[in-house]
């Protein structure tokens, strides 16, 4: 396996599809094709603006395409869950721990998670995951014993268990336990035993907001639950047993999404655009030869959630050196009353400030694109603090700075009018090329090869991927 990014540019910049107006052709975007990517590489390309989608990346021309799409970011250690965000997850509890289902089931909206196609272009990953173009399944075996009612894995609380306390309850029985068990050490005129004579709890228990860890363990506290929820961080490339051993569950969860929720043909999600789509990755596997990294290593990842047995949502992530990159996620839609997709995203922000521990260079959680113009994506900026990146000279700003500037208009520079790219003053001749697997700067090969003429494409290249990974990535020349 290569242990540097070699990329193949595409200069062609042509009009595409844009799938958040729906215009037929005002997306603009620049290509390339990552045939090996480092993950230092990765996460500086996409503080650049860069995304892929399998090994196909690609980088909105902003000032021109129809729907900019701003970088966004959050700093989930220091994130700050909202009204909305606590209903999910309490939501999401009570039916795992109580079994307990909304009667009006609301079919989830992409503004509400972190579902939308975010990882699509709209033009050139369109036809990539087009060109790269399971069977249901099988019945269940038939009850022999009809009078005991088996509810449907995941759909209600089993009618042959007893009924289960809520959970509030059970907390704050807990809590008094351990407020009886201090009295016998201290003394009984203090407030704590006061108060807790008087059916109270002390002010230190009272008022204090859980943190989004306390919120998503809630069902792991309780002795007895309805629902089991696993979730299961497997390495998708290379794949590992436990991820090809889940290939044709996952695809058929993809399927019904696709099908359902985005409204594709049937035969368009099939195995090979799947894999082209979401298994495929550039990214090169780092892991033993990076002292204090992450448990399971940088590179891409399957983010499995595993209800009662039966797998319900998959997110499709990136570990990289700073951050966690959320690719796509797609679900079960006879789930969609939980809310999936807010729910993982709060579940990849706890992802990022658990890897965080471990590895503190890990702070963000970056979502893809922040398009304004279209309202059905301003969810993104809903996680607090999220930043944005400016187009110009890429660098972070809080969004609530950003956004009186795009209620003005759609394409916006967020930075100062002196400010500038400091990555971006590149020298052509120290950028690195592959020719006839020859590595070599471009002043050699257009030495080699001056009929080429394609120096105004090279500095292009280099002008977007930054001076930083125009040195240390291999652009690909034939």
């Amino acid at each position: 396996m290569a242990e540097f990014s070699i990329v193949e540019y595409f200069a062609e910049h042509e009009k595409y599809h844009c799938g958040y107006c729906n215009s037929p052709d005002t997306n603009y975007s620049h290509g390339m094709w990552a045939h090996y990517l480092t993950v230092l590489d990765y996460q500086d390309l996409i503080n650049r603006g860069w995304r892929r989608s399998g090994k196909y990346c690609y980088k909105p021309t902003m000032n021109q395409t129809c729907c900019p799409s701003y970088a966004v970011r959050c700093h989930a250690i220091n994130f700050k869950i909202s009204s909305s965000q606590k209903k999910v997850i309490k939501r999401v509890n009570r039916f795992l721990i109580n079994g307990i289902r909304p009667q009006a089931a609301k079919k989830e909206q992409d503004e509400e998670g972190n579902s939308c196609m975010e990882s699509d272009p709209g033009g050139s990953s369109q036809d990539l995951k087009e060109t790269c173009s399971s069977s249901k399944p099988s019945a269940t075996p038939k009850d022999s014993h009809p009078p005991k009612q088996m509810p449907k894995p995941g759909l209600g609380a089993n009618p042959n268990k007893p009924l289960l306390r809520k959970a509030k309850v059970i907390r704050m029985e807990i809590k008094k336990q351990k407020l009886s068990q201090q009295e016998n050490s201290q003394s009984k005129d203090t407030p704590t035993s006061n108060e807790s004579c008087r059916g109270k709890l002390p002010p230190k228990y009272q008022n204090q907001p859980k943190t989004l860890e306390e919120l998503l363990d809630e069902p792991a506290q309780q002795p007895n639950v309805a629902h089991k929820l696993e979730i299961r961080l497997i390495r998708s490339k290379p794949k590992c047993s436990a991820f090809n051993s889940t290939f044709k569950e996952s695809h058929q969860v993809y399927y019904n999404y696709q099908t359902n929720v985005h409204n594709d043909s049937p035969e368009k999600p099939n195995v090979k655009q799947f894999t082209c789509f979401l298994v495929d990755s550039p990214l090169i596997l780092k892991h033993r030869d990076l002292p204090g990294g992450p448990p399971n290593g940088y590179g891409s990842f399957h983010h499995q959630y595993i209800l009662d047995g039966k797998m319900i949502a998959v997110g499709v992530i990136d570990v990289l050196p700073n951050c966690l990159s959320s690719v796509y996620f797609y679900y079960d839609p006879e789930y969609s009353f939980l809310s999936l997709g807010t729910y993982s995203a709060l579940r990849e922000i706890a992802l990022v400030r658990s890897l965080h521990k471990i590895q503190p260079n890990i702070e963000y959680y970056y979502m893809g694109y922040y398009i304004h113009s279209c309202p059905k994506m301003r969810y993104k900026g809903q996680y607090f603090p999220s930043s944005l990146l400016c187009p110009e000279t890429y660098h972070w700003f809080p969004i609530e700075k950003c956004l009186p500037k795009l209620n003005e208009k759609k394409y916006c520079r967020f930075s100062d009018p002196d400010e500038v790219d400091e990555n971006g003053n590149v020298d052509p001749n120290r950028v690195l090329i592959l020719h006839e697997q020859q590595e070599m700067s471009f002043e050699m090969y257009h030495q080699l090869k001056p009929e080429a003429n394609d120096e105004n494409q090279v500095m292009e290249y280099a002008n977007f991927v930054g001076k930083s990974c125009a040195q240390r990535m291999f652009l690909f020349r034939v």
